[in-house]
């Protein structure tokens, strides 16, 4: 099982700089950087994906875009050994941008 999260803009109009989060997110040495807005991590199990969308109720992974990004989809295991850790980057990244990280009821 998983939890699924996603911190978005207030607008689709209003985006926070790719560059700026990317930066950000290769700080963290567990994380692995695919290339294309994906970060990933197997212990903890984490998953965190750049978007720029158009409608957020309809978006997929190729809606990333190289300088902004307005939706961050995050998912974890319901069951991580090092639920700290997730905690800790999640404080982190809301911090970093200033909005709050949601839980996605899907």
């Amino acid at each position: 099982m998983y939890n699924y999260y996603y911190m978005k803009t207030d607008c689709r109009s209003n985006c926070w700089d790719t560059y700026e989060i990317l930066d950000f997110l290769q700080s963290f040495d567990f994380l692995t950087y695919d290339g294309k807005g994906s970060f990933h991590s197997q212990k903890p199990f984490l998953d965190i994906t750049l978007l720029k969308v158009k409608d957020i109720n309809s978006w997929n992974s190729n809606d990333f875009n190289e300088e902004l990004t307005n939706y961050i989809s995050i998912v974890t295991s319901c069951f991580s050994e090092n639920e700290i850790m997730i905690k800790e980057i999640f404080k982190e990244l809301e911090l970093f941008l200033g909005w709050r990280i949601c839980p996605d009821n899907i």
